[in-house]
């Protein structure tokens, strides 16, 4: 669906608006309250662990369960739970299948014992496991995918001037062509995330053979992040604006959770304790991890958009629900948070969601104009038919059909109507043209029988 003509006239006609950071236009000053949901197991064993890696806009978590093996064999499996069941990611070769990253077509990738136990990359799409192996030598693991399919992760191979074989970080296209990202001057990196701009983030080694943070991209080459003024840092996690958190030791050696941005990192809060770790960012700079507090108990912790203060997610749940949330590991642009923790003693992955006011949409994702996005929603009536409407600045449009409803966007050209599915989700593909870049864009639903409307979501176009 292209947006309508009347919208990319507007933008033509008007000068592009300052950039912005993405929100919604009236964010809560208080974190919101969720609803958790327990994954899962795939084994019969409940006392096997469940870990949640990554979660994407459709509110589908990524992860790996431990399975039972004999004394001595450690099995591991991944999954894709779908939001009511998990989908079993079988290994290459049995026994191993680790998980990684995942994108909003719900591809996944890991890395997996193959033929001739060599642990290769793989991806897994729609039931099926393929092998990903880039490099020269046996090992390759994927970390990573982006929207269009590009995978990053580390390989190995033979470095000049080095005995045995290197790790090395790497970036591989759709059609299985891949770039050795280097290093500083040593021999080992490794590649740990990406963006859809294929922004990888990672750490390399320098000539001394000490570990930086870095962040690439195929103008740049490979920059330091720096430190928090310690040793080493180490970056997990990056979103569309090239915001990139991880965890840095500092002077007194206490590794502290990280933004860095436009060239200078900042710590993050903890709560109240010495250490964390900020594993996941949204492109609306919302930020997840874990941190201690005061008596070094681990959290899983939350900093809001445009916060460095630290939120125990264990505090935005019901009380008496048996769950203690020690990590999380990734956040989508809906507010939607997966990550681990455990339930009655039992180590499980969980999935949060926002309790909503209202519904909400995620502004079209990957944000990126000329190319098709996707607009995704939750917190509608399961059935409910959903016009979308979207404009370039705030203002009060009359809602077709609705003598009371006002959408909050000055002159808002409505689009095709969506039906929220069972969960009360909607999935809706938009074609932006290239005249939005650097436009900040604003995008609100309405289900046309109630006449309810959605949040306004602002966002900046790329």
């Amino acid at each position: 669906m292209k947006l309508p003509t009347a919208l990319v006239l507007l933008l033509a006609c008007g000068s592009a608006m300052p950039l912005l950071a993405q929100s919604s236009v009236r964010p809560g000053t208080r974190a919101p309250r969720y609803l958790i949901r327990n994954i899962g197991t795939l084994s019969s064993d409940i006392t096997l662990g469940v870990r949640g890696q990554s979660i994407n806009n459709r509110g589908h978590v990524h992860g790996e369960n431990t399975l039972p093996a004999p004394p001595g064999q450690g099995k591991i499996h991944g999954f894709l739970w779908d939001g009511h069941s998990q989908q079993h990611i079988m290994p290459l070769s049995p026994s191993v299948c680790f998980s990684g990253g995942m994108n909003d077509r719900d591809q996944c990738v890991g890395y997996s014992f193959a033929p001739s136990s060599n642990l290769h990359a793989y991806q897994w799409d729609a039931g099926l496991s393929t092998d990903v192996h880039c490099g020269s030598l046996n090992f390759s693991k994927a970390t990573g995918i982006n929207e269009i399919g590009n995978i990053c992760g580390t390989n190995s191979r033979f470095v000049s001037g080095y005995i045995v074989s290197q790790f090395r970080p790497y970036i591989q296209d759709p059609l299985g062509a891949w770039i050795d990202l280097g290093t500083f001057g040593g021999g080992t990196g490794f590649a740990y995330a990406l963006n859809d701009h294929d922004q990888v983030v990672g750490t390399a080694r320098d000539a001394t053979e000490a570990t930086h943070g870095f962040i690439w991209e195929h103008v740049t080459g490979m920059v330091d992040l720096g430190t928090l003024g310690g040793a080493f840092a180490t970056p997990y996690g990056i979103n569309n604006f090239g915001q990139v958190v991880g965890t840095s030791s500092n002077q007194a050696g206490e590794f502290l959770p990280f933004l860095w941005e436009a060239g200078v990192m900042g710590s993050l809060s903890t709560l109240g304790g010495t250490e964390g770790n900020a594993k996941g960012i949204n492109d609306y700079g919302a930020m997840v991890g874990n941190s201690t507090d005061a008596a070094g108990v681990q959290h899983a912790t939350l900093w809001a958009t445009g916060s460095t203060t630290p939120v125990d997610l264990g505090t935005l749940i019901r009380p008496g629900t048996a769950w203690d949330l020690t990590g999380a590991s990734s956040i989508n642009e809906l507010g939607e948070i997966c990550g681990t923790g455990t339930l009655a003693g039992n180590q499980r992955a969980f999935r949060l969601t926002p309790i909503l006011r209202r519904s909400r949409l995620s502004g079209a994702q990957p944000g990126m104009a000329g190319r098709t996005n996707t607009v995704f929603g939750l917190g509608f009536e399961p059935g409910a038919v959903v016009s979308l409407a979207y404009g370039i600045g705030l203002g009060s449009t009359p809602a077709p059909g609705c003598s009371s409803a006002f959408f909050g966007i000055g002159n808002a050209q409505v689009t095709v109507n969506a039906v929220a599915d069972a969960d009360g989700r909607i999935e809706v593909t938009v074609d932006l043209p290239s005249g939005l870049a650097g436009t900040v864009l604003y995008s609100q639903a309405l289900e046309t029988a109630n006449c309810r409307l959605s949040e306004v979501r602002s966002q900046l176009i790329q």
